[in-house]
């Protein structure tokens, strides 16, 4: 069987995996806030589709009162926690957390039996919608590359070349982690550099050809199947009309800054945490994800950018204010001080609950709490650069601006800030720059995303070397040998 057919077979069936997250992962989180009259099965976008003027008679809440709409909201967190958890804990216990560490740790050749099986991947593709649906303060990017790789696994374990050649096998695993990131974001060449900058520690030329098709053939096929029916491959993708100022770089440094520092304050309290679940929690994980499930709805239900999905919540931030579309409120002038207000404990709220959360036996992700994470930081800047903007529009700082069009866009600052959050916690930087850049498609902000996650980085670097997945690697004990670090071995020389 040539190599190209397997990697065809395996990216087909990673599109598909990936449509049917996408879509059951939308539906369970809509259910929580309400049903669609004309079609339960439809989530509220899709009942949606024909409104006009933001109404939609066929979209009901649970109930006209508030209070039953919180309880309905909590009822159902918890309920979506514990099943996935009770999955995960009776079936495949492998399917928890995001499987990135572990999958660098097999890719560079050590064997974990059953991590990469059947079982894992069904366990990990039902309970990843679940714990996204539940709320938990958990992303689905890392476990979509576990999946990816459990996918190429499985498949090319059909195929004796594969089943007797374990360095062919890792060949096909890190090709289809490369895919696993492209379905996640949209992003084929990302994931392709994502694969090459953090999962093969040996990356020959022909690898990297099969993580371009791979990569290619599954986003390909997520395509076809238009998953939210606009287009696009992840709900946050946007296009951005207008350009930026080079006043504006002073402020693009503070989301780098800030990007650095809360990966290494993330990392540093994780870990902490870890160690605590370990030590107390590792006999009780259906009851520790009900509770973190429970808190979280209590919590988050109140602020209207934590009630909402990530994904949804990063669709609304990085959007400029133009049209007639209200968004939520947030573009409108009258409100911007309870908007500082809504982003900045969202912000903080956030941080706390993926510190707690993430490394709970749920299929977990951080990828993209962190984005949010940034982008609420990045959007609440964004909006107060532009008050200061429009209070002081003759001044000499603010030069460049013409007068009576709009100057600044908080939609990239929150674009921006998710870039850096991202690479402040994964410790990455070409992969996270181009990533964002097919999540735009603008060459525009190439500069200012390069200026960003390189602050980001090099603030990154004065706390440590390494991402949450390399410190996750040296927190459980795992034998793996870091290509990109220097290794002195001092082995006495024998005289003779």
């Amino acid at each position: 069987m040539p190599a190209w057919l397997v990697v065809t077979i395996v990216g087909a069936a990673i599109g598909l995996n990936a449509g049917f997250l996408n879509i059951v992962t939308e539906w369970l989180a809509d259910v929580k806030l309400g049903y669609c009259t004309t079609a339960f099965y439809l989530n509220e976008a899709f009942c949606c589709w024909e409104a006009e003027n933001g109404k939609c008679p066929e979209w009901k809440r649970w109930s006209t009162l508030p209070p039953i709409n919180y309880v309905v909201y909590f009822v159902f967190a918890v309920l979506f926690a514990s099943s996935g958890a009770v999955l995960v804990d009776a079936i495949a216990p492998y399917a928890a957390g995001s499987g990135i560490s572990e999958i660098k740790v097999i890719i560079a050749g050590f064997i974990m039996k059953g991590f990469l099986g059947v079982r894992t991947l069904l366990i990990k593709s039902i309970g990843l919608p679940l714990a996204i649906a539940a709320g938990l303060s958990v992303g689905k990017e890392g476990p979509s590359v576990h999946i990816a790789v459990c996918t190429g696994n499985v498949i090319s374990r059909w195929f004796s070349k594969y089943k007797r050649h374990a360095a062919k096998t890792r060949e096909i695993l890190t090709a289809t982690s490369a895919a696993g990131v492209a379905v996640a974001f949209g992003s084929p060449i990302g994931g392709v550099l994502f694969s090459l900058e953090e999962m093969a520690s040996h990356f020959p030329l022909k690898t990297l050809w099969r993580s371009y098709f791979c990569a290619l053939v599954a986003t390909g096929v997520l395509a076809a199947m238009n998953p939210f029916r606009t287009g696009q491959l992840v709900m946050f993708q946007v296009k951005y009309e207008r350009t930026w100022h080079f006043f504006e770089l002073i402020f693009f440094v503070i989301l780098g800054v800030f990007g650095g520092l809360y990966g290494a304050f993330v990392m540093k309290w994780n870990l902490r945490a870890q160690a605590f679940r370990k030590k107390h929690l590792s006999r009780h994980p259906i009851i520790e994800a009900t509770v973190l499930a429970g808190l979280t709805a209590l919590v988050c239900y109140p602020n209207m950018f934590m009630r909402i999905t990530m994904t949804e919540m990063m669709e609304i931030l990085f959007r400029e204010c133009e049209g007639k579309h209200d968004y939520n409120g947030i573009c409108q002038a009258t409100r911007r001080w309870s908007m500082v207000f809504s982003l900045f404990m969202a912000t903080v709220l956030r941080v706390l609950f993926v510190i707690i959360s993430y490394g709970c036996k749920v299929p977990a992700g951080i990828f993209v709490p962190s984005m949010a994470i940034g982008a609420s930081f990045g959007r609440m800047v964004g909006i107060l650069v532009q008050a200061l903007q429009e209070s002081f529009p003759h001044s000499k700082f603010f030069a460049a601006c013409e007068p009576d069009v709009p100057c600044i866009t908080p939609g990239t600052y929150a674009f921006l800030g998710a870039g850096a959050a991202l690479s402040g916690i994964m410790h990455l930087t070409i992969s996270v720059t181009v990533i964002m850049f097919e999540l735009t498609g603008a060459l525009t902000y190439i500069l200012p995303t390069m200026i960003v996650v390189g602050v980001t980085k090099a603030v990154s670097d004065r706390f440590g070397r390494g991402g949450i997945a390399d410190r996750m690697i040296w927190f459980n004990g795992f034998p793996f040998l870091d290509s990109k670090e220097e290794h002195i071995f001092n082995v006495p020389v024998l005289m003779p």
